[in-house]
């Protein structure tokens, strides 16, 4: 092979070694993801991650990003370039494409940062990635020429102390644990393969840039008087693809050299989930849908129900089902500062559900606007906490989309709890408060008035035992009345919600999406300390400052310790933003609700 030039410092490189630089790079990812050839705007993310090898850099390095390598992402890429341009960084490629929306917390309860791939948030790779480090050229060759017999080439990469080789496969492969099974698999073969590549938040050795690991004190290459800044570059190229299991048939033909533990059988190798390379299909699908709806010269409401299946579609004001058909240029700003604060006020979604909405808006606009572009403005608009319940809807969009008619939608989107219910929080069991609200959901949505064990039952997710156990305090506490049904038709007890509550104790309301998603993702506690909550904060403002010894002994809980425990479980899950002070030496808890 070539023998590498080696520098003593981060060359830094001209505005046309830049340009060829990105050309090189570019070639390469899209040669590891595929789907980046791709034109219109991809569920998985790419990072280009830079690594501080200089102790001297003090700036904080962002991560460069992108769904498809379009001519803008070109020139932001070469923009990233000319930052990293000289510095004693390292650069790495993300080995699975990731859910950049996607905000998931560690076991620690911090959040992984936005922007960087994860165990969590991965989503598929199109690539089998080994590591040969610290092995000779000659070492190299011997492992590559095994594959070789086996009719399997790689992609090589020279990374400054050892070789980076990749499968590329014909498919996407959406098994975490792929990784994991495929090291494993090398390693019972002989290869002398690093070991560590086994979970989806892999990164991996980015070609065309410097290994500069000699400027690291904490690495076995630094060096202090000369250290040794080596160019990594591919030393063989292929095109050739493969599907999954055609490798692991290959490597299975070969003995054992280091017995499995548990060797994956043929099934479970068959098995392993993937996708196509390019969800071509899916794109066809929103062009065909788009083309209708331009032809007909009418909101096709199927069409877009399924495009939009994380909102309950028909239910929405006519204009806004028009908005969301996609809106042309000279009006998508407008839309954006009318609609992001609609669906946060008035449907009570979250960020996540909000930037979903609005990508799909984004790709049916005219022109399509691109996914970073949606992110971007969402996270603007949504930040500046427009108190409306929808933003301001300017004599243009009312020209373009008809009147605004709310009253057919609003007067369903609320549950109305009297707060005599909370006062009883206390004395009620965790399950009960689920049971209440359940029916509530069910009385505003499906317009359930009476209802049978069955019908509780699927509202509330519960078994029919875990129902007559707590249901028998909220008949006692006067929340719920018991009837028995046509004894001749055979019925049994029917159970409605009191309509009557005490106007001078109040009410609280509660966004159907919010309990919607309290009840699937909360456990019966959380639930319940969630509800107290929303109640204080809808009396005394954004934030509540509350005890955790007061809000224990509201909700008939022992402890402040449970409280602690349940609200760190509310933020890690996303309802709650939690913060402690300290004032005089003593800790207080803030708790801010982000539904």
């Amino acid at each position: 092979m070539k023998e590498m030039k080696i520098f003593n410092q981060v060359p830094v490189l001209t505005d046309g070694q830049i340009d060829k630089q990105a050309e090189k790079q570019i070639r390469f990812l899209k040669a590891v993801h595929p789907q980046l050839e791709d034109t219109h705007w991809n569920e998985g993310r790419v990072e280009l991650r830079p690594v501080k090898r200089d102790p001297s850099i003090r700036e904080y390095l962002r991560s460069f990003g992108t769904w498809h390598l379009g001519e803008k992402d070109t020139s932001e890429l070469k923009k990233f370039l000319q930052i990293m341009n000289g510095k004693g960084v390292d650069l790495y490629f993300s080995s699975f494409a990731f859910d950049y929306g996607l905000e998931v917390f560690k076991k620690d309860g911090k959040k992984y940062e936005k922007g960087k791939v994860n165990n969590e948030n991965a989503l598929f790779t199109s690539i089998l990635p080994m590591d040969f480090d610290g092995i000779t050229a000659k070492e190299f060759q011997s492992q590559k020429q095994r594959l070789i017999d086996l009719g399997i080439e790689t992609i090589d990469i020279f990374s400054g102390h050892g070789y980076q080789s990749s499968i590329l496969l014909n498919h996407r492969v959406t098994d975490k644990e792929i990784y994991k099974k495929f090291t494993t698999l090398m390693l019972a073969k002989g290869f002398k393969v690093d070991e560590a590549v086994q979970d989806p938040a892999r990164v991996l050795r980015m070609p065309y840039s410097f290994n500069c690991k000699a400027l690291d004190r904490n690495s076995k290459y630094y060096s202090m008087t000369k250290p040794e800044i080596v160019p990594t570059t591919d030393v063989y190229w292929t095109e050739k693809r493969y599907h999954v299991t055609e490798v692991f048939e290959k490597l299975n033909s070969l003995p054992d050299l280091i017995n499995q533990i548990e060797p994956l059988s043929e099934i479970q190798v068959k098995s392993i989930l993937t996708t196509p390379l390019i969800d071509t299909d899916r794109r066809g699908k929103k062009e065909r849908n788009k083309r209708e709806i331009e032809v007909v010269g009418e909101i096709k409401v199927e069409t877009l129900k399924a495009v939009y299946n994380m909102l309950d579609f028909e239910r929405l004001p006519d204009a806004v089902q028009k908005m969301l058909a996609g809106s042309q240029e000279g009006l998508r700003n407008k839309v954006m500062m009318f609609i992001i604060p609609f669906l946060r006020n008035s449907l009570g979604l979250n960020i996540q559900t909000i930037k979903d909405v609005m990508v799909c808006w984004g790709e049916r606009c005219s022109p399509s606007l691109d996914a970073s572009h949606i992110f971007k403005e969402t996270d603007r608009i949504y930040a500046k906490d427009f108190k409306g319940k929808h933003g301001k809807y300017t004599e243009e969009l009312r020209g373009a989309y008809g009147y605004l008619e709310f009253e057919n939608y609003t007067k369903k989107n609320k549950l109305i709890i009297s707060n005599d219910f909370f006062d009883d929080l206390s004395v009620l069991s965790d399950c009960a408060t689920r049971i209440y609200l359940a029916m509530k959901l069910g009385e505003s949505l499906e317009e359930t008035k009476n209802f049978s064990k069955l019908d509780i039952q699927k509202y509330a997710q519960i078994s029919e035992r875990t129902l007559e156990r707590n249901m028998k305090e909220l008949v006692l506490k006067g929340h719920v009345t018991k009837r028995r049904g046509n004894r001749r038709a055979g019925e049994g007890y029917v159970y409605y919600l009191n309509p009557f509550f005490n106007s001078v104790s109040g009410f609280t309301t509660l966004e159907n999406a919010t309990v919607k998603l309290m009840l699937n993702d909360l456990t019966d506690g959380e639930l319940k300390l969630y509800s107290f909550l929303s109640k204080i904060v809808s009396q005394k403002g954004a934030d509540c400052w509350a005890s955790q010894k007061y809000i224990a002994q509201k909700i008939g809980k022992k402890g402040h310790d449970s409280i602690s425990k349940m609200t760190a479980s509310l933020h890690k899950k996303g309802f709650v933003t939690k913060k402690t002070i300290d004032r005089n030496g003593i800790k207080h808890s803030i708790y801010n609700l982000n539904f």
